[in-house]
C-alpha cells in the first residue's frame, strides 16, 4: 500500500478536523505534573510531545492557557508523542479551544 493510501485511509476514519498547533501544556496523571507540548487538537482529543515517558492509558488531565484544563486519556503512544482522546463533550471542546482555532 502506497504512503498516499495510507494516508488517506487515516484520513477517512477521523470524526474531527484536526488544526495543527503548537501550545504549551500541562499533562496531570498518576500525581506528576508534565510538562508536554500540544501538537494539534480536534473536537475528540490531541496530539502532544513529551520530554519524558508517555504515562501509562488511565485518565489524566491536560492543561493549557488556551482552554484550561480538560479530563482525557492516553490511545496511543510512540517515541514520546501520544493521542489523547478528550473526556468531555464536544460542545465544551468546540466552545474553549474554538475560540483560538476553528475546529469545525
Amino acid at each position: 500500500m502506497s504512503q498516499t493510501s495510507i494516508a488517506e485511509g487515516v484520513s477517512e476514519r477521523r470524526r474531527a478536523i484536526r488544526k495543527h498547533v503548537l501550545w504549551a501544556g500541562r499533562l496531570g496523571a498518576n500525581a506528576r505534573q508534565l510538562d508536554c507540548t500540544i501538537l494539534d487538537v480536534s473536537l475528540g482529543g490531541a496530539r502532544i510531545r513529551l520530554d519524558e515517558e508517555v504515562p501509562s492509558r488511565g485518565p489524566l488531565t491536560i492543561a493549557s492557557a488556551r482552554f484550561g484544563t480538560f479530563h482525557a486519556q492516553v490511545v496511543w503512544e510512540s517515541d514520546h508523542v501520544a493521542g489523547l482522546r478528550f473526556l468531555e463533550s464536544e460542545a465544551r471542546v468546540a466552545e474553549t479551544i474554538g475560540r483560538h482555532v476553528p475546529l469545525n
